[in-house]
């Protein structure tokens, strides 16, 4: 939809839908990741109890009514952060401890403290009012996991570092220590995968196999959502039409002056 109030302003994206479907949709509206707020506009003549957050605007020659049906401050995505978290975590003497604001190795193929904003947008991408099972990949610290018990799905977990297989293990409905490059799952055996590899050019082979992995394991009419390191997202996206997956978004993101690429495929019905 084009234009709309304060459609000049920078993060401001319009929607337009069917009257009948507006229940519906605000009904999906929970743990969104990069929507702050979610408002109606309605005719002003049409909302015959204007609510105190409700806004009278200008648009088009009449007035509107902006009506709020999603508000989530970044205090909210704050306190699921990593750094707010703690994770159970296996130290160099051995000795397993639960590590307050735990967010990984800085090592070049350690990035592990997803963000709670970016996770959510990867679970929402592979959504299915079904929610079945889940893999995370590439899980890291459990960014991924956290969003994704949250909104409602087992949760299957893998790493291939060991020392993190306790704080997985923890956060996942089920944890593997593997190599994402040879999934130990069946064929067709997962209903989505939400996924952040690292994103060095280093790891692009790895990252690259992986896709392959990720469509067997994915189930017909499954869904995988990956942010991919900008350095490998021309490699990805030809490994994903490689292995049959319907590309049906990419999209470039700064995050915070990383520059990543978002993948979400299909694998569909045949």
């Amino acid at each position: 939809m084009r234009g709309g109030p304060f459609s000049e302003l920078p993060g401001v994206t319009w929607v337009g839908f069917d009257e009948d479907g507006v229940s519906d949709t605000t009904g999906h509206l929970t743990r969104l990741g990069y929507s702050e707020t979610v408002e109606l506009v309605r005719r002003a003549d049409r909302v015959s109890d204007r609510g105190q957050r409700e806004q009278r605007v200008r648009w088009k020659g009449e007035d509107v009514v902006l009506v709020p049906i999603y508000s989530e401050g970044d205090d909210a995505l704050r306190e699921e952060a990593p750094d707010r978290r703690s994770f159970l975590l296996q130290c160099g003497d051995g000795v397993v401890r639960r590590i307050p604001g735990y967010r990984g190795s800085s090592g070049a193929l350690q990035r592990r403290g997803l963000p709670a904003s970016d996770a959510r947008l990867l679970v929402n991408l592979v959504a299915d009012l079904n929610r079945g099972h889940l893999l995370d990949p590439f899980a890291g610290a459990g960014g991924v996991i956290v969003q994704a018990r949250a909104a409602g799905w087992k949760t299957w977990s893998l790493d291939i570092d060991p020392a993190l297989r306790f704080g997985l293990a923890d956060l996942a409905d089920l944890h593997v220590l593997g190599d994402a490059r040879t999934l130990p799952f069946q064929s067709g055996s997962v209903d989505a995968v939400a996924t952040e590899p690292p994103y060095d050019k280093s790891a692009r082979d790895v990252v690259v196999t992986s896709v392959s992995e990720i469509a067997r394991v994915l189930r017909p009419g499954g869904r995988a959502a990956i942010l991919a390191g900008a350095a490998q997202a021309e490699a990805v996206r030809e490994a994903g039409d490689r292995a049959g997956l319907t590309n049906e978004l990419e999209v470039p993101i700064n995050r915070k002056g990383t520059d990543v690429h978002c993948f979400c495929w299909l694998r569909e019905k045949r």
